[in-house]
């Protein structure tokens, strides 16, 4: 249903307002008026190309101008301009709940690593949705008259829940017929639909989470009865092998004595009887000697002494090879033993490598579902912020809504006509703050807020109308106010610092003599 601005309380912003520290402190109308004509003098003053010769003001007025202050949702208004004709939109992409609540359904159902493969599904499925490939529906709302403007907003929240009264003349620019209840409707709307959105969202990838812990637990359980079975395994081979390695001892054992029974007397005997010819080749030696002495024949002694000499050598030989055969055939026995006990201990090994294998083939299942959880929280995620920025864009045209409900907040503008030798010219000046500056004493500057001055710079033309001259001449402040009455309200400013006394004096004289021109 369409409505115009009658049905709402209406709310004057100053004009003019004084910040100090934090706060701002709104001024009167005799600071409204004197900063109204004082600002009107100085643009007409002004050097450069806006100074025009012979330039006179012909009017200065009070106007407001009427923004709607509609509540929406969350305890948020948007601010509606009837008069200027604008569009915002916004876009968001509505996810298929009954796509994702199926692949839910199929997961939960999963089991082991079949598990996994309903992950992968799943993840493909919410990357489609996250780049808007498929799954989702692009939703487009529409706001007519919303102040999107980010200068006027950005200037006008930290003023616009104050109000005031006027008690001078003023002309109100009427709020016109628009459909704010629609406006305030979709919003709301869309607003209600992205927090849907992310509240489904979030609290499907808690599910998808749970499920994943959930199949943790039973993967682990499953594991570990394999690993409990390998453990049962292991210590029962262990026994087996252990057994089977004594009895392979006792068989070495056996075959060792067979073999020293077999050797080691014919070394022995082999080794006695070195020793006996060494003792005879000691023996020959002497006689010999002694019988070389007392000149004797030798040649027997010396051909018994080869012999033994000759006896002695084939031992040692003999020795040697019955020494050698007895030393690998001990060696054969004990390679052979020791290769079937590294068998039997590769039986114990076999069967932890095996176990190893069933615990690393665990860690990798696990890792690679948190894995694929984490790719698909990733893509809801990026689904999420996407939603987030309708929620920061719909924030950004937002203010705090009044206490009240809608109302109509009417801006203060003063606008400033201009004649020159036939040529005309019109200014308008938005709401202003003094704030403390200079170097000398508590002086104050005036600040005009760039944003607000240019969203409403337009409204001149509305003014500079023909049909508004009447209503222009009827409320001129110029014209309206005494010289005395102008030249208080410009010592209040000087009081407050704007500009000394002898200013306000000279800014009051000139302003009589733009007076009795209008007369």
């Amino acid at each position: 249903m369409s409505s115009n601005g009658n049905v709402f309380p209406k709310k004057y912003l100053p004009f003019i307002l004084k910040h100090t520290g934090e706060a701002y402190q709104k001024l009167g109308d005799d600071e409204v008026v004197g900063f109204a004509l004082y600002y009107s003098e100085k643009l007409r003053r002004k050097p450069g190309l806006l100074r025009r010769k012979g330039e006179r003001i012909r009017a200065v007025v009070l106007a407001f101008y009427p923004l709607l202050v509609k509540p929406t949702s969350k305890g948020m208004a948007v601010l509606i301009d009837s008069l200027r004709s604008n569009r915002v939109t916004i876009q968001y992409n509505v996810v298929d709940k009954n796509l994702l609540d199926s692949a839910l359904r199929e997961l939960s159902a999963m089991s082991g690593k079949g598990f996994l493969d309903g992950l992968v599904k799943l993840s493909r499925l919410v990357q489609d949705v996250a780049s808007a490939r498929s799954g989702v529906r692009k939703e487009t709302v529409e706001f007519d008259n919303v102040v999107s403007d980010p200068g006027l907003l950005q200037g006008l929240k930290p003023l616009i829940g104050m109000d005031t009264t006027y008690n001078i003349p003023f002309i109100e620019i009427p709020f016109s017929t628009v459909d704010h209840e629609e406006v305030a409707r979709r919003i709301s709307k869309a607003v209600s639909e992205v927090d849907e959105l992310i509240y489904y969202v979030n609290n499907l990838t808690e599910k998808i989470r749970d499920l994943l812990d959930e199949w943790k637990k039973e993967i682990t359980k499953e594991y570990e009865g394999k690993l409990r079975m390998m453990d049962e395994k292991i210590e029962e081979t262990k026994q087996a092998v252990a057994k089977a390695i004594e009895e392979l001892k006792r068989k070495r054992d056996g075959e060792l004595s067979t073999v020293r029974e077999r050797y080691l007397p014919n070394i022995e005997a082999i080794e006695k009887r070195i020793v006996e010819t060494r003792e005879n080749v000691g023996r020959l030696e002497e006689e010999l000697e002694k019988a070389k002495a007392y000149g004797k024949d030798t040649s027997d002694l010396k051909r018994r002494l080869n012999d033994q000499k000759k006896t002695l050598k084939n031992l040692e030989k003999e020795l040697e090879s019955a020494k050698a055969s007895y030393d690998s055939e001990v060696k054969r026995i004990e390679k052979k033993y020791n290769e079937l006990v590294e068998a039997e201990n590769n039986k114990v090994k076999s069967i932890i490598s095996e176990r190893e294998a069933i615990q690393k083939e665990l860690e990798t299942l696990i890792q690679e579902a948190s894995k694929r959880f984490d790719a698909i929280r990733s893509s809801l995620q990026e689904y999420v912020e996407e939603l987030a920025k309708v929620e920061k864009r719909v924030e950004e045209l937002s203010i705090p809504a009044p206490s009240s409900g809608g109302e109509i907040r009417l801006i203060p503008l003063v606008y400033t006509s201009y004649v020159s030798e036939g040529t005309e010219r019109s200014s308008i000046t938005t709401i202003v703050v003094l704030e403390p500056g200079g170097m000398l004493g508590p002086r104050f500057t005036h600040y005009i807020h760039e944003g607000i001055a240019n969203y409403f710079s337009w409204v001149k033309q509305v003014l500079d109308k023909e049909e508004m001259k009447p209503e222009i001449s009827a409320k001129n402040l110029l014209a309206k106010t005494t010289p005395e009455r102008i030249e208080v309200c410009l010592t209040r400013l000087s009081e407050i610092g704007l500009f000394s006394r002898e200013d306000a004096s000279k800014m009051a004289r000139s302003l009589e003599e733009q007076m009795k021109m209008i007369g």
